[in-house]
């Protein structure tokens, strides 16, 4: 029976074995000879400070992250007003239910809505967090009503949720365009 030590070393050694053979290409010149010791110790490299560099694109990354999931809950709400589903709409306000009246209660207003295009600009954020809780996304829609073509522009505002797993949105500033 092993003890326990050797048992160890092996089971070291044989997860270490897969490293062995990476990609890594040996000189045919070089003496290819090594020596083995009994005593191997494990050394792990100690964690030492992140480069500024590395810290900055984790930061930026986040940030992108989270103004993309900020952009989509905005787009999942602009899609389900012309379904006339107002209480799937409401959900994605805070409280459950837009302000009265609803910043965007141009929009909401609009008898006839079969469909329209959103087109953002980038997510701006509206705090120093990294990532950010908060967002102010400018939108231009071109909407298809039973009255003809119409377009919209303004901006929507979106924090985090509480609980930091959504996005909800705050305010809307919504005007109509004229051609």
């Amino acid at each position: 029976m092993r003890s326990r030590p050797s048992l160890r070393l092996t089971v070291i050694l044989l997860l270490a074995l897969p490293l062995a053979h990476c990609s890594c290409q040996r000189d045919p010149g070089a003496d290819t000879t090594a020596t083995v010791t009994a005593e191997a110790e494990l050394s792990v490299p100690a964690a030492g400070p992140v480069p500024a560099d590395t810290a900055r694109a984790a930061a930026g990354e986040a940030a992108a992250r989270a103004a993309n999931l900020a952009a989509s809950t905005l787009h999942a709400y602009l899609g389900a007003l012309p379904a006339g589903d107002r209480s799937r709409a409401d959900a994605y306000w805070s409280g459950g239910r837009p302000g009265s009246p609803a910043g965007d209660e141009l929009l909401r207003g609009i008898d006839g809505l079969r469909s329209m295009q959103v087109r953002n600009d980038p997510p701006q954020a509206l705090d120093r967090e990294s990532p950010p809780r908060a967002f102010e996304i400018p939108v231009r829609l071109r909407l298809d009503t039973v009255d003809g073509p119409a377009q919209v522009a303004g901006s929507y505002r979106l924090r985090s949720t509480i609980d930091g797993r959504g996005w909800e949105i705050t305010s809307a500033s919504l005007h109509p365009v004229l051609d």
